[in-house]
């Protein structure tokens, strides 16, 4: 989704660079292990919870409860020498599919880091921390660009489902701002780990 032209800030809604961009990251940042309390959550443990194979659907909403854009997407995550890392496919309405990738790790001093590659701009870095039972991740450019969300797994009748709620501030060129507001559910994808077929 599209609402504004630079390059920090979304554009038409048709086009999908803040939805993908604000998904790629969200989507690929994780979130707490759910269930333990979250003062025993250590970092890696938050982080832990996302590894495996999720699909849902992500909207963007307007301040007003407008409905901006959606799509349906596909993330992976994995570890690697300490790094989880993530892939995510990103399928928008209009039949474009855009993939992403992710890097996600814990500083020495205990600081979550999120590394988000988009296919066509400049690398996005996240910083987070657990509070709460979730990850709040956050960002915040020179350009004026905010954003903050809490993701979490958490346990339902159906399964587990990762859960995203954040929003996002866009300035634009021309002094105006938009503001959005983020909603992502995701399910797991069981895998029969005896046949590594899913």
């Amino acid at each position: 989704m599209r609402i504004g032209r630079s390059r920090n800030r979304p554009g038409p809604v048709a086009g999908g660079d803040v939805l993908g961009r604000t998904v790629v990251t969200l989507g690929l940042l994780l979130v707490a292990t759910a269930g333990r309390p979250a003062q025993a959550q250590s970092p890696r443990a938050a982080l832990e919870s996302l590894t495996g194979h999720w699909t849902g659907a992500f909207v963007v909403y307007a301040h007003d409860g407008t409905q901006v854009d959606s799509l349906s997407t596909e993330h992976r995550y994995r570890w690697e020498d300490g790094v989880q890392v993530g892939t995510q496919i990103d399928r928008y309405p209009d039949g474009r599919v855009v993939r992403k990738t992710a890097r996600n790790y814990v500083t020495d001093d205990g600081t979550l880091i999120c590394e988000v590659n988009p296919p066509d701009g400049a690398p996005i870095t996240y910083r987070g921390r657990v509070s709460d039972g979730a990850i709040v991740w956050h960002r915040k450019t020179d350009a004026g660009v905010v954003e903050s969300f809490r993701e979490r797994v958490v346990d339902t009748p159906t399964g587990p489902e990762y859960r995203i709620n954040g929003f996002g501030v866009y300035p634009s060129g021309d002094g105006a701002r938009s503001h959005l507001h983020f909603v992502g559910r995701y399910r797991a994808v069981h895998q029969d780990v005896s046949t590594g077929r899913e």
